[in-house]
């Protein structure tokens, strides 16, 4: 049954690209959608910015919009102004991820010639897998690194094929979108050609480079040209040391035994490495097995560069770079191959049907990749019967386990389709502000409310905000921001800064109480230092201030026009 259906959507043009459908709709309605959420909260405000320079007067984040080299968000700004940019959005998110399935099948195919294995392969990624640095390939809303995706598959596709100047030609074309994820390419690129020198040849390689240069002139010669910054190659141990303390931990450090919030991350890193040489033997296909070995090669390359770079020579451009992402790229080549692995197993019917289920199961829903590991080991070592229908009744348990998990730290929302933001009370009250305040009025805001889930203040309110948490997302791509940053978030959320411990939870929940504890001189005191008009509380906190505008949870207190303190 499964080879027919494959077999027919080899061969009809129509039913592959209603699969490719069908495999966006149940990505976008398993994993949700949520405008201005995540990393949206620095971009959707720079957008605007941009796009209405009288916005956010005086916010200090606002003005490191310049520090992104991408051309991505601002073709967004005629849509902004013609009041489309959600719909817009929503749109492109669609689309990337649409075609991110075209390009993992073509890849599979190029990679296999085998149907059924590509059939698994844009199977295997409806669900999110997490290995390093714990980015799933399709995100909750659209983002530079999300639309060049599809194409830097297609550059992949183009390499495994010998078009290797067409590849890096792509790859230029976009480091005008996402520099950093194209970094990533380059590094696989760069090791493989060094290592296959002989079969690509010194006229390709040369033509490679100068197609590449040429298609990434553009952000090259905007970088070059703005003023902007020279590469720093300077260490700056207290600068890692301050991201790790607060959102970055296990981004940079990875790894602690006293932090389990690392544990999955790391493993499921480890486990994507392992399940690509388990499997390598298996695929059959010489050449695009000897390219794909040289890509994981780089993988594991840059992933130890970026261990000791963070433990011992904290050189500011990589850590800038997050270079750690570059697992993204280990685990989509590790299921690629798992796929093709599958479905050789199915063909020659090397295992029963409940023990076939049990791997492609694991394969297609664990959002883990060491469960996937697990049963693979399980599958390949266990002798005792027992043990093995043991393993198969656990495992579901297991990947139910790691949704909740994921669920209940906030992390997850499926079905939820809020293309306009979440309706929450938090939303309201920004969009009070954005419809009732003067343009470049100025918030305290409650510094913690910020998540993959929930919009910074900045989003909504289209106001200027005077310290947030959400501002270490620019703190981990401009050193010496934090600096400032701390006098102001010192101010709204006295002492917690001095008790954060790597832990995103701890530190959220200590941000909170700091803020909740100010008295109202401290406020008037924060609001005189700040420049501030007014403050946002969440109730049942309460202030003898001047009442704004209040809702079920939020009162937004007047905070000008009183002597300082």
């Amino acid at each position: 049954m499964l080879n027919k259906l494959s077999d027919h959507l080899q061969k009809s043009n129509l039913a592959r690209h209603l699969l490719f459908l069908a495999a966006t709709v149940a990505t976008v309605l398993f994993i949700g959608y949520n405008f201005g959420t995540f990393d949206e909260a620095m971009h959707i405000p720079f957008l605007k910015s941009a796009a209405y320079p009288s916005m956010y007067d005086g916010d200090a984040m606002i003005s490191l919009n310049s520090i992104y080299y991408s051309y991505f968000w601002y073709f967004f700004i005629p849509i902004l102004r013609a009041g489309w940019l959600e719909p817009a959005l929503f749109v492109v998110h669609l689309v990337s991820i649409y075609l991110s399935f075209w390009a993992i099948w073509a890849l599979s195919q190029t990679l296999f010639h085998n149907p059924l294995a590509s059939l698994f392969s844009v199977l295997g990624f409806i669900v999110p897998h997490f290995g390093f640095s714990g980015f799933p390939i399709f995100e909750f809303a659209p983002l530079s690194r999300t639309f060049v995706l599809p194409f830097l598959l297609v550059a992949l596709n183009q390499f495994f094929k010998g078009r290797i100047p067409l590849a890096f030609l792509i790859a230029g074309l976009m480091y005008n979108i996402h520099v950093v994820s194209v970094n990533f390419v380059l590094a696989m690129f760069g090791l493989a050609c060094l290592l296959e020198f002989r079969r690509i040849g010194i006229k390709n390689i040369l033509l490679s480079a100068l197609l590449f240069l040429l298609s990434a002139a553009p952000v090259l010669l905007w970088k070059a040209g703005a003023g902007g910054a020279p590469i720093d190659f300077t260490l700056r141990h207290e600068w890692v040391d301050f991201l790790n303390q607060t959102l970055f931990f296990h981004l940079f450090a990875m790894f602690s035994p006293t932090y389990p919030g690392t544990w999955p991350i790391v493993l499921g890193g480890v486990s994507t490495v392992f399940l690509f040489f388990a499997v390598l033997p298996h695929a059959d296909v010489p050449q695009p097995a000897t390219t794909a070995r040289n890509f994981i090669y780089a993988g594991i390359i840059v992933v130890l560069v970026h261990v000791i770079v963070v433990y011992f020579l904290s050189v500011t451009i990589l850590i800038q770079s997050q270079i750690v992402r570059i697992g993204l790229w280990i685990l989509i080549l590790a299921y690629l191959f798992f796929a093709n692995f599958l479905a050789k197993l199915h063909e020659q019917k090397q295992q029963s049907r409940p023990v076939y289920a049990f791997l492609l199961g694991t394969f297609l829903f664990s959002p883990t990749p060491l469960l996937l590991l697990v049963t693979w080991l399980v599958v390949r070592w266990t002798k005792k019967a027992a043990v093995l229908k043991l393993a198969i009744a656990l495992m579901p348990f297991l990947i139910i386990a790691s949704y909740a998990t994921v669920y209940l730290m906030g992390f997850w929302n499926p079905g939820g389709l809020y293309i306009y933001g979440q309706p929450t009370d938090w939303v309201d009250v920004q969009r009070w502000a954005r419809d009732n305040t003067p343009a470049d009025a100025r918030f305290i805001t409650p510094p913690e409310k910020w998540g993959p889930q929930e919009s910074d203040w900045r989003v909504h309110s289209e106001r200027a905000s005077v310290g947030t948490l959400s501002e270490i997302l620019v703190a981990a791509f401009q050193p010496g921001y934090e600096i400032e940053w701390k006098t102001r978030f010192e101010l709204v959320a006295p002492g917690a800064l001095d008790k954060f411990d790597g832990d995103y939870f701890n530190n959220v929940r200590l941000t909170r109480e700091a803020y909740d504890n100010l008295s109202t001189q401290d406020l008037l005191y924060a609001a005189c230092q700040l420049n501030a008009q007014y403050a946002v509380i969440q109730q049942p906190r309460s202030h003898s201030l001047p009442v704004a505008y209040e809702s079920a949870e939020y009162t937004v207190y007047s905070v000008s026009g009183f002597d300082c303190p």
